[in-house]
């Protein structure tokens, strides 16, 4: 049932314009058969033989749109090739049993209307083992050129979609330095750096030590857009202890990562800039204490990150938190389609919760 449904839905998006096209390409065609089949007849001026050959040609114009959706349904890689070619062969019989009959329809139709009477098709299982052989040429070459169609189709969406791809990852890598680890950001570590350094050498040096690590994860992003959840993880770990050491206790931290996601491939520098919202609209404007809560897990095959920070009225107050949500979920929408969500809810009155999924690979 639910492939009928297809198969309609697919005549139904035949335009106009395909219509007429298919209409003069049918029509030139079936005027070339009746003229060779009227070339040796005596009556070459009879109406019958353009009636016999229109209908046939009008009427295989008519189902061939089946062949066409069932081309475009069983694809021809490799994983697929002979089992859809198989059901290519086979569904030249039912097809072909379809036209015949049809065809046959509206025959008698046609001499019904015009003489009163039906066509004389002679033994009608006859008919229909002359009839079956007469279309193999007609159903191989409309095959040949619906999979032709599809391949370029699908070749084209492809380069497409590389293209789009490319332009994403080359605008991220040009990013990455200017707006992925914010000015503010490294002013706030500078000024942190050196306001301990002679109070505190050993904090001062960790604090460098964990922003080399960024800078250097940050580097390598432009030459490396996917890395594992464990190495996303190590250089977020490093933000993350830099933020505590810049807001001390008012920052704690919070991070349940299931060890089966830990090599899943994600795309490089993709928690920054979520995290640094988090600290940045959940954790700076507030005297109080606050928690930011990082868990990554697998359910059903995808990969869910979850952030949750506290929930701020001065957060509701800056754009930027959405469009950075915004960019993630355009960057996400380019590099994975439709498989990747981003979700953004309230929890109670003091929490809010952004979920990532993505396909595990």
């Amino acid at each position: 049932m639910q492939t009928l449904k297809a198969l309609l839905h697919f005549y139904s998006t035949i335009t106009a314009k395909q219509i007429l096209i298919g209409l003069v390409s049918l029509s030139i065609v079936a005027f070339f058969i009746t003229q060779t089949a009227i070339a040796d007849r005596k009556d070459s001026l009879s109406w019958e033989p353009w009636l016999l050959e229109y209908s046939a040609v009008y009427c295989y114009g008519l189902v061939c749109p089946i062949i066409i959706f069932c081309c475009k349904k069983w694809s021809l890689d490799e994983t697929h090739r002979y089992k859809s070619m198989l059901k290519v062969a086979i569904l030249y019989i039912p097809f072909t049993f379809l036209f015949i009959s049809l065809m046959i329809g509206t025959r008698h139709l046609a001499y019904l209307l015009i003489e009163g009477r039906l066509w004389d098709n002679g033994d009608l299982l006859t008919r229909y083992i002359y009839e079956y052989p007469k279309t193999i040429g007609f159903y191989c070459a409309i095959v040949f050129g619906a999979y032709t169609k599809v391949y370029f189709e699908t070749y084209q969406k492809e380069q497409i979609h590389a293209a789009k791809l490319n332009e994403q990852l080359l605008t991220a890598q040009i990013a990455v330095l200017r707006n992925q680890l914010q000015p503010h950001f490294l002013f706030n570590t500078l000024n942190l750096i050196s306001s301990t350094m002679y109070q505190d050498v050993d904090k001062a040096d960790s604090i460098i030590m964990r922003l080399g690590n960024l800078l250097r994860y940050s580097l390598a992003a432009e030459q490396k857009p996917w890395v594992t959840f464990n190495d996303e993880l190590q250089a977020m770990t490093s933000f993350l202890e830099i933020a505590q050491l810049r807001f001390g206790d008012r920052l704690s931290t919070k991070i349940e990562i299931e060890p089966q996601v830990e090599s899943v491939l994600i795309p490089a520098m993709l928690l920054q800039p979520l995290l640094e919202n988090a600290v940045k609209y959940g954790i700076e404007p507030s005297d109080d204490m606050g928690e930011v809560h990082l868990k990554a897990y697998s359910e059903d095959g995808m990969l869910c990150i979850t952030i949750m920070n506290p929930l701020l009225e001065y957060e509701n107050q800056q754009p930027s938190f959405g469009i950075g949500l915004q960019n993630t979920k355009e960057r996400l929408e380019l590099l994975y389609g439709d498989s990747a969500n981003v979700s953004l809810v309230q929890q109670g009155n003091n929490s809010i919760i952004l979920t990532l999924t993505l396909p595990m690979q």
